[in-house]
């Protein structure tokens, strides 16, 4: 069966989040990540996965806040993803952006996708992805240790995969319904 695509025209959108008192993180770093020296991207790694548990309970309480309850199961990931595609917002300074509290939400997302990853498959790990400059994960955080798959290197992003997910969104572009679940899925496959 062929996924669902659905588009959201940005100007349909809801955009009626409550925030509730939720608090972006601060990577402590400005640019992209493959162009920082390593010491200073492992530093951003470290402090980002020193700050993971806390940007879930932030997640957490901005989805409690917006009516529904943060867990594992499918029925939760995808209520999360319903709630991402029908309330990102694009930013009206720069066209094709999100919103900058968005990019925080989208970090947190991908935090917890990629812990639940690891909870269903506990061979899964984080890592500073750092094996070749010209590998578009070089120097982020990913979601390593598959072993049903050739490549040594393969790994999960999802806090790419969420972001790009949510440009495609505010461009009003076909999306998918279900990529949340379908991605922790296809973790369990590969790990």
């Amino acid at each position: 069966m062929a996924p669902t695509e659905v588009r959201y025209p940005t100007e349909l959108r809801a955009m009626t989040v409550a925030w509730s008192g939720y608090k972006a993180f601060d990577p402590g770093v400005r640019g992209p990540l493959h162009e920082l020296a390593r010491n200073v991207a492992r530093a951003a790694f470290d402090r980002l996965m020193a700050a993971k548990e806390g940007r879930t309970d932030a997640l957490g309480q901005l989805t409690r806040a917006n009516g529904f309850e943060l867990c594992g199961s499918d029925s939760s990931i995808q209520d999360l993803n319903d709630w991402f595609r029908r309330e990102v917002e694009p930013d009206p300074v720069n066209p094709g952006r999100l919103r900058p509290p968005w990019y925080s939400v989208v970090n947190d997302i991908g935090l917890f996708l990629g812990d639940v990853m690891i909870y269903r498959c506990p061979g899964l790990r984080w890592e500073l992805f750092t094996a070749g400059k010209t590998n578009i994960a070089y120097q982020r955080h990913v979601i390593m240790g598959f072993t049903n798959t050739p490549n040594a290197k393969y790994n999960i992003d999802p806090d790419l995969l969420v972001a790009t997910y949510g440009h495609r969104i505010v461009a009003g572009l076909a999306v998918e319904e279900d990529p949340f679940w379908r991605w922790v899925r296809a973790a369990e496959r590969w790990a």
